[in-house]
């Protein structure tokens, strides 16, 4: 008699299961559209802007309008964007200009006006944030 009981509740909640899953309208599975709905709705935009105060005008960088998935470090959406020489998660180089040591001129940055303390491999940006990286003397 348990048996028969056992084999019953097997079986009405291997019903259950399968009554409640959600049947796709095509036939195909609905996990690939939803996680490329997914993707679309994270793509978020940010500005990229230079400010070189420096004696060396010949090297002039260019601003850009970037686009990177949410949750992506400072890091990679400038890898991915420029050519960029990094050192234990700090910037040291953009598109060919390097922090100077000798001289102090160093890069910094700022991401909607508020000066950042920590490296671009700790930082992530939000939809239209506005950063601009200053090459600056420190004395």
């Amino acid at each position: 008699m348990k048996q028969k009981i056992m084999i019953s509740y097997v079986l009405l909640l291997s019903l259950l299961l399968v009554g409640c899953a959600k049947p796709s309208i095509d036939g195909t599975s609905t996990s690939t559209e939803a996680s490329s709905a997914e993707k679309s709705a994270t793509q978020r935009t940010a500005e990229i802007s230079f400010v070189n105060n420096s004696d060396d005008t010949s090297a002039a960088l260019t601003d850009k309008t970037v686009t990177f998935e949410e949750g992506t470090t400072l890091m990679t959406i400038m890898k991915d964007n420029f050519e960029l020489v990094e050192d234990q998660g700090m910037i040291t180089s953009i598109d060919g200009l390097a922090q100077d040591e000798g001289s102090g001129y160093y890069w910094t940055y700022t991401i909607n006006d508020e000066m950042i303390n920590t490296g671009a491999n700790d930082t992530f940006l939000g939809e239209n944030d506005q950063v601009v990286f200053t090459y600056e003397k420190f004395e």
